[in-house]
């Protein structure tokens, strides 16, 4: 089978490079690779555009710049599902082991065409710190648990098949948070099944643990903790709206949440980012009509 990986990155560079490393010193190399690049100014591009010239059957493009969702939609969209069967979203810190693709292509293997092409492996993510993403499901509140039947992913560490993204596609109202968490929703709604397979491990290597957003933003909020509150109210909604509709626990979730942010928020002194959690969550947009692949 042929496996892709599709690569979303900004203003990395030396994180980028070892990724890719990683992917071609893999035991079995990927078909092919899309690096899409958010990095803003040219001079960024044009860095991480040589670097991607270093390695073969790898593609470079740049990113529409509007979030993570847009960024994973750009490069996977530039795989043509006639081009490959499976895919992998890697951003640019993670570093693959040299046995994931390998042994991703063997699950699959014992697989029929059938379940291969509606199965969707996740392994797990660790860092050198010691922390460990791995498959589990959302809580009622929208925060991810640990389960014996895995409803969310590492979405570092998995594996799609290509069609699926055919059907559905990263909600571009999503800038950053829980993203493959909906996903996830989406897909089991068709009928996909995740599938745990711990053996398939990547390390958060890059970017010292941080992310990008983690910059002052409101109060005493950063831009990660108002983009992450936004997406589970956004996420939230939609799931018990239009995902699996229950009048019940919508009512119930929109309660809690708004009740136990409000406190949140006050507890750390920063009641004015309200405002700013509804702008960002787009909610808004989940009563307007949609023929997009995510609405």
């Amino acid at each position: 089978m042929r496996l892709s990986a599709c690569i979303t990155t900004r203003n990395r560079p030396e994180d980028l490079e070892n990724c890719l490393r990683s992917l071609w010193d893999s035991q079995i190399k990927p078909h092919s690779v899309i690096v899409s690049d958010d990095s803003p100014s040219m001079e960024m591009q044009q860095q991480n555009q040589k670097i991607v010239e270093q390695y073969p059957q790898t593609i470079y493009i740049t990113g529409p710049r509007i979030g993570v969702c847009a960024n994973r939609n750009n490069a996977v969209n530039a795989i043509p599902a006639s081009a490959t069967d499976l895919v992998a979203f890697i951003d640019d810190d993670i570093c693959v082991e040299p046995e994931f693709i390998g042994g991703a292509i063997a699950q699959y293997a014992k697989m029929s065409p059938e379940q291969s092409q509606h199965t969707i492996l996740s392994g797990i993510s660790y860092s050198p710190d010691g922390y460990v993403m791995a498959p589990g499901k959302l809580s009622f509140r929208g925060y991810f648990r640990s389960s014996d039947v895995p409803e969310t992913i590492a979405i570092h560490a998995s594996i799609f098949p290509r069609q699926f993204f055919e059907q559905e596609q990263w909600d571009e109202n999503i800038f950053f948070g829980y993203e493959d968490a909906e996903l996830c929703l989406r897909a089991l709604k068709r009928g996909y099944k995740i599938l745990n397979c711990p053996e398939l491990r990547v390390l958060n290597a890059g970017g010292n643990g941080k992310s990008s957003l983690m910059e002052s933003d409101i109060g005493k909020l950063t831009k990660y903790e108002i983009s992450i509150e936004a997406a589970r109210l956004y996420i939230g909604i939609k799931r018990y709206k239009d995902l699996f509709p229950n009048v019940i626990k919508l009512i119930g979730f929109c309660c809690v949440y708004f009740l136990h942010m409000t406190a949140y928020l006050c507890k750390r002194g920063s009641l004015q980012a309200w405002p700013e959690i509804i702008r960002r969550s787009h909610i808004q947009k989940l009563w307007q009509p949609s023929q997009l692949n995510w609405g």
